[in-house]
């Protein structure tokens, strides 16, 4: 078997790339706010003109070759800039320099010291000067495209991160083989177009990849979110079991005051204003904790928090966040129950059971309150109260 010659293989590099660029372009223009397909098509594009012109650039024409190779590395950077773009993230950031500048200079720089008559011309340092280049260019966008913020969240984005980084022996070995003049560098060029063969086609389709990925992600949290408060729902909660069924985790149940009252005085869309708001203040502080809100039903809300969280403390926040956004608007307030998650068990059912038995403890007690039933860890009381002032609620022992 013959292996194809590295103009054949480049030729095919070029036919592949452009395939890619049309159908990124293609989907682009079916939807003009879909840019990140306008980035990606731009980079394959760009790839496959750049290396068709490196096939027909004379070898003395010196600025032209570094201006191929800035734009080698600017198809890089348009890759990991069309993802970040699709994250909801800034397109463009001041790291990005640096593959194009490693791109230019690996070029650039060999050129400048052998005419300045510091170093020797030698095709070596050319060469070792232009795979440096690229594969600085290459590990940076490859570690940010398949390893940075958001990246873990799609199988995509780390697959095109990968085959980036799979670039990157096709690289090293031409410094080994420059520096100690092995025989054989032919074949290191040859090696580098069989590469591209393969990781061309894997970086591409998984770029193509993220999009769908992101539509599966959001369709499954449209069916686990309460469209109302953004909240987790009942099979949501499902969801969330087992990363909360720690011993020391907890469950917190709230609901409103008297709820029936604000629909029947103010109307459905005042009482769906005060879910909504409770919703975005539950989950903004429940954040801050690495803790996940569920609307269980109604005017019911379950606040989870990992092992190790002063759910109590917490409580007596959140209710004092919330009174204080209902005096300001119709004079709502919630009831707070706390149940925690005990040694032996491997579920949520009995801490959010033990929250549910407490709020009713708070409930019947009166407006706004906060209790909590006693566990084998917390001996000072069966009920705690929240105070009855709505400007400093606090924790005391019955």
């Amino acid at each position: 078997m013959h292996l194809p010659d590295v103009d054949t293989l480049r030729l095919c590099s070029v036919l592949a790339s452009s395939a890619f660029g049309l159908v990124f372009t293609t989907l682009w223009l079916r939807n003009g706010s879909d840019r990140h397909f306008a980035l990606w098509g731009l980079s394959s594009l760009l790839y496959g003109g750049v290396i068709l012109a490196y096939g027909v650039t004379p070898p003395g024409a010196a600025g032209m070759m570094t201006l191929l190779y800035a734009l080698l590395g600017l198809t890089n950077v348009l890759c990991v800039a069309g993802a970040r773009l699709l994250d909801g993230q800034r397109a463009y950031q001041p790291w990005m320099l640096l593959p194009l500048l490693s791109t230019v200079l690996g070029h650039g720089l060999p050129i400048v010291l052998t005419d300045l008559e510091l170093i020797a011309a030698n095709s070596a340092w050319q060469t070792a000067g232009d795979a440096l280049g690229l594969g600085v260019s290459m590990a940076t966008c490859g570690v940010a495209l398949g390893f940075g913020p958001g990246a873990a969240r799609y199988s995509g984005r780390r697959m095109a991160g990968v085959a980036m980084l799979g670039y990157l022996p096709a690289y090293i070995l031409p410094i080994v083989f420059a520096i100690w003049s092995l025989p054989g560098a032919e074949w290191i060029a040859l090696l580098a177009m069989l590469s591209d063969q393969v990781l061309l086609g894997v970086l591409n389709l998984g770029l193509l990849a993220i999009p769908v990925e992101q539509v599966q992600r959001q369709l499954r949290d449209a069916a686990l979110r309460d469209p109302l408060t953004g909240t987790w729902n009942r099979a949501g909660l499902d969801e969330l079991n087992r990363s909360f069924s720690i011993p020391g985790a907890a469950a917190i149940a709230l609901d409103v005051d008297h709820f029936k009252t604000i629909n029947d005085r103010f109307g459905h869309a005042a009482g769906d204003e005060v879910l909504a708001t409770i919703g975005r203040e539950a989950r903004q502080l429940a954040g801050d904790y690495a803790g996940q809100v569920a609307r269980i039903g109604g005017d019911e809300f379950i606040v989870l928090l990992p092992a190790g969280s002063e759910a109590r403390t917490f409580a007596a926040m959140l209710q004092a966040r919330l009174r204080a956004v209902g005096e300001a608007t119709s004079g709502w307030s919630v009831s707070v129950g706390v149940g925690d998650v005990l040694t032996n068990e491997t579920s949520l059912i009995g801490a959010i059971r033990r929250a549910d038995e407490s709020l009713y403890e708070a409930k019947a007690r009166g407006r706004s309150r906060i209790a909590a039933l006693a566990t084998p860890r917390d001996r000072r009381g069966s009920i705690e109260d929240g105070a009855s002032s709505p400007r400093a609620p606090s924790l005391r022992s019955q």
